[in-house]
């Protein structure tokens, strides 16, 4: 018989979340590692690179058609310029995205995040990067309340099937496509009408963010859980509850990620 594993059961904080508040809550932060540094550049953005892509093309079909006599050489300049001015528009739009995911990573308060959709293979251990639909609250007293947050969710996600209105659409896109990206502040008349509570707070927000499984307990969504459960000797197969993401957010910039594990201690010689 399997035994499902009761969330009172489950420490309230686990040892992972510990870790990572001690690293990243205090702001502003360093950015101190090359993860952080990488996590740090900025976005070249679409429109540059399209630009850059079609002066490319151009250029190299206008030698072509100028060396067969079809067209004026002159032509190339535009390529040229399309070419260069691409690839400088990517380079300023770079530019303009690291300053702000650089000062949301030194700044953005510190959340955790339940999973109310994910990719499937998030599941399991692995390394392929997957996406997943989280919940979370900025309010200082609800920012690591997993029991509410789970709550709060879960009324949420019910919440879709019997409520409207259009804005819910933003929302629901994020559930039901899985191309759609985002951080939308969930109404707060959503959130009375599915009884989270009389006393909730006023900036929870839906959004999807990346999932990196080499930053996760055990390489899967839910590992930090099932490493609790199984110290406490219960059947970590059994689900139990809602697995959740620790992130650096920034919601007026749209900027979400996912934390990295604090690098594992290198054993000692008295351990060896």
């Amino acid at each position: 018989m399997t035994t499902r594993v009761e969330s009172a059961k489950v420490p309230a904080v686990s040892r992972a979340l510990v870790s990572v508040r001690d690293r990243f809550e205090a702001t502003p932060r360093s950015l101190d590692d090359d993860e952080l540094t990488r996590m740090a550049r900025g976005d070249r953005g679409c429109l540059g690179d399209l630009l850059s892509g079609v002066g490319a093309v151009g250029l190299v079909a206008a030698v072509i058609l100028g060396a067969m006599d079809k067209i004026s050489f002159s032509w190339t300049y535009a390529g040229i310029g399309l070419w260069i001015g691409g690839f400088v528009w990517g380079t300023i739009s770079q530019s303009r995205s690291g300053k702000l995911r650089a000062q949301a990573l030194e700044s953005g308060p510190l959340v955790l995040g339940v999973v109310l959709r994910s990719d499937e293979w998030l599941r399991r251990p692995g390394k392929r990067v997957g996406r997943a639909v989280v919940l979370f609250c900025l309010d200082d007293e609800r920012r690591f309340d997993r029991a509410w947050l789970e709550r709060a969710a879960a009324a949420v996600d019910a919440g879709f099937d019997r409520s409207g209105g259009p804005d819910l659409v933003p929302l629901r896109a994020l559930i039901v496509d899985r191309d759609a990206f985002g951080i939308h502040l969930v109404p707060e008349a959503l959130l009375a009408e599915l009884g989270a509570g009389d006393d909730r707070p006023s900036r929870v927000y839906l959004a999807s963010v990346h999932v990196h499984p080499e930053r996760l307990e055990g390489g899967y969504l839910g590992g930090d859980d099932d490493r609790e459960a199984g110290e406490l000797d219960v059947d970590i197969d059994a689900p139990s509850r809602a697995p959740s993401v620790v992130a650096i957010v920034d919601p007026d910039h749209g900027f979400i990620e996912q934390v990295p594990r604090r690098p594992a201690a290198a054993p000692s010689q008295a351990d060896e």
